[in-house]
């Protein structure tokens, strides 16, 4: 859909692709609006088109809501009694951290999050899952769960495609995406030293995670290092 969408846009102001082009947000709220408005019957395709963005969201909402809530009754299952309060307690604290985009330097911040938390620790937590389950876990015996599951083999690629290919194709994606990171910018404006601080500092935030519970997790374990680690 952007080849299409960019290649009217340049023929109708005579600007090459390069120029006429949006990316980020103002793709999907600017860039695509515009060539829906071209369209017969505009009102009914820009209806249909913010429902589909409207769902979208709330589908993606689904996943992130159940994976933050999944974790904290696998950990304490006690709350699991009170599964509904902590949903609507999930819900309204990431309402209140939302807010802050909704302002008039809300594009802003949100550029910022997308630039270095939504890529760079992304990849790195998918880089530590498919490792931890293949690796470490061991991928015949994440393949014997599945074929439990789903009554039947599956097939030799996928077994060879999250043990060696993904693992391999995600860590080229991280360090390309570290070496050539440029510095974030929005509409042309370049972001202060302190905000690129700042964006750095939530991506490292959510990585140092995942080796901050391990140590947690070690540290409470009784037993020796061997015993523990297994």
């Amino acid at each position: 859909m952007i080849a299409p969408v960019g290649g009217l846009f340049s023929d109708q102001t005579g600007l090459p692709v390069s120029a006429v082009a949006t990316g980020g947000p103002g793709l999907a709220f600017v860039t695509y609006p515009e060539a829906v408005g071209m369209l017969p019957f505009p009102q009914l395709w820009a209806s249909l088109f913010f429902v589909m963005l409207f769902l979208l969201g709330v589908d993606s909402m689904f996943v992130q809501i159940e994976a933050i809530i999944s974790s904290v009754l696998d950990v304490y299952p006690r709350l699991r009694t009170h599964k509904r309060w902590i949903t609507l307690g999930t819900c309204f604290a990431m309402f209140l951290v939302s807010i802050s985009c909704t302002t008039h330097g809300g594009m802003y911040l949100l550029q910022l999050m997308d630039w270095y938390s939504a890529a760079i620790s992304v990849i790195l937590v998918c880089i530590v899952e498919v490792v931890a389950v293949s690796w470490i876990y061991g991928v015949q015996n994440f393949v014997r769960d599945i074929e439990f599951m789903i009554g039947r083999s599956i097939e030799r690629y996928w077994i060879v495609s999250w043990k060696i290919v993904t693992p391999l194709v995600l860590t080229f994606i991280f360090f390309t995406t570290i070496v050539y990171n440029t510095e974030v910018t929005y509409n042309g404006v370049r972001y202060p030293r302190w905000a690129i601080i700042l964006g750095w500092a939530s991506c490292f935030a959510s990585m140092i995670c995942i080796p901050g519970y391990a140590i947690y997790e070690l540290a409470r374990t009784r037993g020796t290092i061997t015993e523990v680690c297994k």
